[in-house]
Parts: C-alpha cells; structure tokens; sequence
C-alpha cells in the first residue's frame, strides 16, 4: 500500500520546490539584465505569465467572484509580491547575486517578527539571539563594498544602493506573506489595524492561492506597462525597444522568470504557505543561498570575498541558534 504523505510535509516540498527555484534566479536575473533592458525584462515576464493564466484566472472567478471592497488590498498584495520585483531587479543590476542572495537571509528574519507581531506565533529568546546575529552577518555584508573597496567610489555607492534595494524588497515581501495569510482567511485583528492605518478594510471573502495570486501578477503587468512605455521610447535612459535586439540568454531568461520562478515558485510557495505557519516558511528562505551560490559561479563566475564569507559564517551561526530555539 502507498502511504499517503501528511498535507504538512506536502507543504514543505512545495516550499522547498519555490525556494530552489527563486535561489537560482537570481544569478539569471543578473545575467539577463546584461542582454535586455530591464522594464522589457519584466514587461514581457508579467505578459507571459498573464497570457498563460487568463483561462484559469477566468475559471476562478467565475467560481468565485472577488467582492469589490476586496480590490483594494488585492492591489496592494499585488504591489508588494508582484511589483515590488521592480526594487530586486534594480538591486541585482548594481550588486553581486551573492550579495543579494545573502541579504536575502533578512527575508525570514522580518517574517518571522512580522508572524510573531500579527499572528501571535511565539518567539523565543534563544530565537531572539539568533536573528541578532543573523541580521550583524547580514548587515556585515551589506557594508562589503565599503570594506573592499577603501572608500565611497561612485562604483561603491551603487553597490551600496543595490543592496539597500535589495532589503526593501524583502521587507516588501514580508508584508506579503503576511496579508497573503489573510487573505487566504487567517485572521488577525493587528493586520485589520494596520490595514485600517492606510485607509483598507479588512477582507470580505477567503480567496484560494491560485485566484490571489493570479491577481498580483495582472497588477504587476499593470503597474510595468507605463514603465516599459516611457523606457522603450528611451525616456528612462534605456534603448527603444527592438525584439531584434534579443538574445538566447534574453529568451531563456524571460521564460524561466515566467514559466519557473513567477507560475511554478509562485504558487508552491502560495500552497505551501495555506499550510504551514509563517516562521516555517522562513525556515526554507534560509535554504536560498545553498542554490544561489553554486548558480552565480556557474553562470556570472562569482566568487565571494572574504567578507561575504564571514558574514555567511556569521549568519549560518545565527540562524542555527534561532532554529535550536525554535525545537
């Protein structure tokens, strides 16, 4: 007889499946960037995935229709999931897939806090230290640039910049997991107020992972079009667009944006998440690096210096002491 494996450890495989996934992109966001012009890398991205679930977008609707009050915080999920890529995507241009890959550690650490501040999950002191190290060896690499460089050359305030964006982007997809739990049903009278804070009500209706999801990737087209528009005309300093421009490397890397990290990670880890807590899900965001470090060597010839390792160590003792903290 075929055992069944419990839905939770189904959860974590999807999670697991996301995090492999967003870990190698990095390296290929980097690598695509030097073949296409960003907004058309994310343009025809969002069009894709779009074009590819219009049927089942419409299906879900169909099934069920979101209530209008809902449109304004599912605008709002879709700018801090979907559109709030804009800020990785310019971070990863002036800085290293290493870098961004290790700052990325910050992700688990704000949704763990955030879970514990919205959600009521328990945090425990052990787990306190950890995240205190953890968030030193981040910000030891963040401050990279100035320690290999000697100084505040234009070269390192742009790295600096990128990865400033880079933490933004994090915080920004925190808040998305954190009202992508509530809108999937999970109640909080904390993320009620902070909603009510910005002028949002709380949610009328649960909406399933693939609807609400779905949903954040029509906003993000929405909010990219303009963007594209002003770029391809060369408005935003970029070159008018011209497909005959592209690439195999521009290709592939808009369809494994697409097809891979946009539909397959985005909706694993969506699935997942309905399952698991919000602090489980931080414990795979921490896997990320293990799969972005060998990509960026293989693809960019990356290697880390000897501060980024350190600050690796540093927060891999960290998150070791949290996640003991947490047994």
């Amino acid at each position: 007889m075929i055992r069944t494996l419990p839905k939770r450890h189904l959860a974590f495989a999807a999670l697991l499946v996301a995090t492999a996934i967003w870990g190698v992109a990095t390296p290929i966001i980097k690598l695509t960037l030097s073949h296409i012009s960003l907004f058309s890398f994310l343009f025809f991205r969002f069009l894709v995935v779009c074009c590819i679930l219009l049927p089942v977008t419409a299906l879900e609707l169909k099934r069920n229709p979101i209530d209008k009050r809902d449109l304004p915080n599912l605008f709002v999920l879709g700018l801090l999931g979907q559109a709030s890529i804009i800020l990785i995507f310019i971070g990863i241009k002036y800085t290293s897939s290493i870098d961004a890959a290790v700052i990325g550690i910050m992700a688990p650490l704000f949704v763990i806090w955030a879970g514990h501040f919205f959600y009521r999950e328990k945090v425990k002191s052990q787990v306190k230290l950890g995240i205190a190290i953890a968030t030193l060896g981040t910000l030891f690499v963040v401050a990279e640039p100035i320690l290999t460089e000697h100084g505040f050359s234009l070269s390192v305030w742009l790295r600096l910049g990128g990865n400033a964006l880079v933490i933004l982007y994090n915080l920004c997809f925190a808040a998305y997991i954190i009202l992508s739990k509530h809108v999937m049903g999970k109640e909080s009278d904390q993320v009620d107020g902070a909603l009510s804070t910005f002028g949002l009500k709380p949610m009328r209706k649960e909406y399933s992972p693939l609807l609400h999801t779905s949903i954040t990737f029509y906003v993000a087209l929405l909010v990219i079009i303009p963007l594209f528009v002003l770029e391809s005309v060369g408005m935003l300093g970029g070159d008018t667009f011209h497909t005959g421009n592209w690439s195999v490397f521009a290709l592939s890397g808009i369809l494994y944006m697409a097809l891979a990290s946009s539909i397959i990670a985005y909706f694993s880890f969506e699935w997942g998440l309905k399952t698991a807590k919000v602090a489980d899900s931080a414990i795979f965001a921490y896997l990320g690096p293990l799969f972005t470090l060998p990509a960026s060597f293989v693809l960019l010839g990356e290697i880390p210096s000897k501060f980024v390792l350190a600050g690796v160590a540093l927060a891999a003792v960290g998150v070791v002491i949290a996640e003991k903290g947490k047994a």
